[in-house]
C-alpha cells in the first residue's frame, strides 16, 4: 500500500538582493578611486592646509598630528558609538571605524614610499605646509607604537591565565592563630 504523496504548496523563491546600502558603499569606492587616481585630492589638499593655517609651522604641524591619529580617533569613536551592543558588534564597528580614519589618512598625505622616493606629492607638501608631514608621521608612530604595546600587554595576559590554576584564582586561605 502506497501512501498518496501530497503536493507541497510552492513557495516563492527567495532572490538575493544586494542592499541599497551596499550600492552606495560600492559607488562611494569608486568615486574615492577615481578621484585618488589622478592624484589630485593630495594636491588640493596641500593648498587648503595652506590657507587654513596661513604658513604657520605648528598649525601644520598639528593638523598632520590629527591627521596621522585619524585611525585611533576612528576606533575611539566606534568603541563610544556602540556601547551596551555585544562584544562582536562592538568589535566589528570599531575596526570599521578605524579602517575609516586609516583610508582618511591615506588620501590625505602621501604614503612614506612616496615621501622616500622622489615623488611630486611630497614636494607639494612641502612647499604649500612643510610641517604637515612630520606631523602626519608622529601621529601614525603614535598608534603604531601603541598598537605593539597593546600586543605584547594582551600576549602576556594569555601568557598569565594559562599558568594559573583553573578556578577564578582565588584559593580558600588558612588563617593559622
Amino acid at each position: 500500500m502506497t501512501t498518496p504523496v501530497h503536493p507541497q504548496p510552492q513557495q516563492p523563491q527567495r532572490r538575493f538582493r544586494v542592499p541599497v546600502r551596499a550600492w552606495l558603499l560600492v559607488g562611494l569606492i569608486v568615486l574615492l578611486v577615481i578621484i585618488t587616481a589622478t592624484g589630485g585630492i593630495r594636491d588640493w589638499w596641500a593648498h587648503r592646509l595652506h590657507d587654513l593655517a596661513s604658513g604657520n609651522k605648528t598649525a601644520d604641524y598639528l593638523i598632520g598630528l590629527v591627521v596621522g591619529l585619524l585611525p585611533v580617533i576612528g576606533v575611539g569613536i566606534g568603541a563610544l558609538v556602540t556601547r551596551g551592543r555585544g562584544r562582536l558588534h562592538r568589535a566589528w564597528r570599531t575596526f570599521l571605524y578605524g579602517a575609516a580614519g586609516f583610508v582618511v589618512t591615506y588620501f590625505l598625505s602621501p604614503s612614506l614610499i612616496h615621501v622616500v622616493t622622489d615623488s611630486s606629492s611630497r614636494h607639494v607638501f612641502e612647499h604649500q605646509a612643510p610641517s604637515y608631514l612630520p606631523g602626519v608621521f608622529t601621529g601614525t608612530a603614535i598608534w603604531l607604537v601603541g598598537l605593539v604595546v597593546a600586543i605584547f600587554r594582551v600576549r602576556a595576559r594569555r601568557r598569565s591565565r594559562r599558568l594559573q590554576p583553573p578556578g577564578d584564582g582565588r584559593g580558600h586561605r588558612v588563617i593559622d592563630v
